[in-house]
């Protein structure tokens, strides 16, 4: 696929409901109460359960994979950073724009958004070749 400087990309909204936040937790090790309980959660600083940030991630590299196909594998980097939290059932949206594409180098940067707007994680996807 072609990239040009300013070309945007959206997914589709998803999210999770607890049933997937404990079956995440289970096989990548986030099984804090923050997460999996959800008496404790509401007693929590946080008011109730919270989405572990790499799942709410998940889109990211679903549609990373989708972009840029093989490449995504070879020679890409990512930076996230978790500015939000998000809830079982909030929908999350996925946008990426091009920041810059030349030979050899593309870079994405991508937000992670409620229906909203509120951003709840941004971040940049560097592909170097060469």
């Amino acid at each position: 696929m072609e990239f040009k400087t300013g070309d945007i990309f959206r997914s589709a909204a998803r999210g999770a409901a607890q049933e997937d936040i404990n079956r995440f937790g289970a096989l990548h090790g986030t099984t804090g109460k923050t997460h999996t309980d959800p008496e404790y959660a509401a007693k929590s600083v946080f008011g109730g359960v919270i989405v572990q940030g790499a799942l709410v991630m998940a889109p990211v590299v679903d549609m990373a994979a989708e972009l840029l196909g093989a490449g995504w594998y070879d020679g890409c980097e990512i930076e996230a950073k978790f500015v939000a939290f998000t809830r079982p059932g909030d929908a999350v949206d996925v946008e990426f724009e091009v920041m810059r594409s030349e030979p050899g180098w593309l870079e994405l940067a991508y937000a992670c958004m409620l229906p909203d707007g509120k951003k709840v994680q941004v971040g940049t996807i560097t592909r170097r070749l060469g």
